[in-house]
């Protein structure tokens, strides 16, 4: 697997479960409803792992592009 791969699978899974996470902790704390919504929960970790996918493929390619002898 090539490294920029791993990079965005690490920054999926990291950045949608904390995201995810963060909304469930936010959504049963202060909202009237006290079930937990599994399909809110994937939908926001889905989305923002997404997100966080294009971020990084972008931040990494930029700086290739800028220092192409680097080891990244």
């Amino acid at each position: 697997m090539k490294p920029i791969y791993k990079v965005m699978l690490k920054a999926f899974v990291a950045g949608g479960t904390i995201f995810a996470a963060g909304q469930a902790t936010w959504d049963f704390m202060f909202m009237d409803d006290d079930n937990f919504n599994q399909w809110k929960f994937m939908t926001n970790f889905v989305i923002f792992g997404l997100f966080m996918i294009i971020m990084v493929k972008y931040n990494y390619k930029s700086k290739i592009e800028n220092n192409p002898d680097s080891n990244l």
